[in-house]
């Protein structure tokens, strides 16, 4: 098995080497680190702020074209607006009280997971330096999940540590969909292979915790969280490079 996953990984690099990218539209493979910058909407902006993500889209683009790609990523940030939940931890001059009974310093932070499978279109006749290059169009639909991440600094604060994180952590998830606008350029040049733009997502999720301090039950209502997102990704070359030609008299 492992020797098939190898194979079928390393086939397409096989097949895409001594090509040169400008002579005419041909079959790239999409791999590439990439990071969001996230504002949010919706449901998810009563809660958080701006957040960002870092992922790996992972696909090809065909010789028609047309992109097929999995998308995903790490959720992280620190900018909580709904606080409320914490109310009944604090004391009367405002702070939580640690395990020494001095003031304890607590981080709450956001994190999650997305991942998307994408279908797309590359428009090389829009801006396109080259066929493999212009207009890049997708849209996908997969899976959102965040949570607040609660972390306790220096000491223990015994209200918000093991099985207790899980009574605020607020845990959410549900399909998503999401549409990005942008640019795709690739050269044959290591480094200058690169896409930018603008995504969409838009999040159908619930609260799946059973209990949660606030309400004092479940929170099964359905929320639309969504992000503007402004997104960037390196593309790693993963063909060799078409010899130049040499002449002799």
């Amino acid at each position: 098995m492992r020797n098939l996953i190898l194979f079928a990984f390393f086939l397409p690099v096989g097949l895409l080497s001594q090509r040169n990218l400008k002579d005419s539209s041909i079959t790239t493979i999409l791999f590439a680190p990439n990071y969001k910058f996230n504002l949010t909407g919706g449901d998810m902006m009563n809660r958080w702020g701006y957040n960002s993500l870092v992922g790996l889209t992972f696909g090809t683009k065909l010789k028609s074209n047309l992109t097929l790609a999995a998308d995903g990523g790490f959720l992280f940030g620190n900018q909580l607006r709904d606080t409320l939940m914490f109310e009944s931890l604090y004391n009367s001059v405002g702070t939580v009280t640690s395990l020494s009974g001095k003031p304890g310093e607590v981080l709450f932070l956001m994190r999650g997971a997305s991942a998307h499978i994408d279908v797309g279109y590359v428009f090389s006749r829009l801006g396109g330096v080259n066929s493999n290059s212009g207009l890049w169009i997708t849209a996908g639909a997969g899976y959102l999940m965040h949570k607040i991440h609660i972390e306790s600094l220096y000491d223990q604060v015994p209200q918000l540590e093991g099985k207790y994180k899980k009574l605020y952590d607020k845990l959410t998830m549900g399909f998503s969909a999401k549409q990005f606008v942008g640019y795709l350029y690739q050269s044959n040049k290591f480094l200058l292979n690169f896409y930018a733009g603008v995504e969409f997502t838009e999040g159908f999720t619930k609260n799946i915790r059973v209990y949660n301090v606030d309400t004092g039950g479940p929170q099964p209502e359905y929320r639309f969280d969504t992000m503007c997102s402004f997104k960037v990704g390196w593309l790693i070359p993963m063909y060799k490079r078409a010899p130049k030609p040499y002449y002799y008299d």
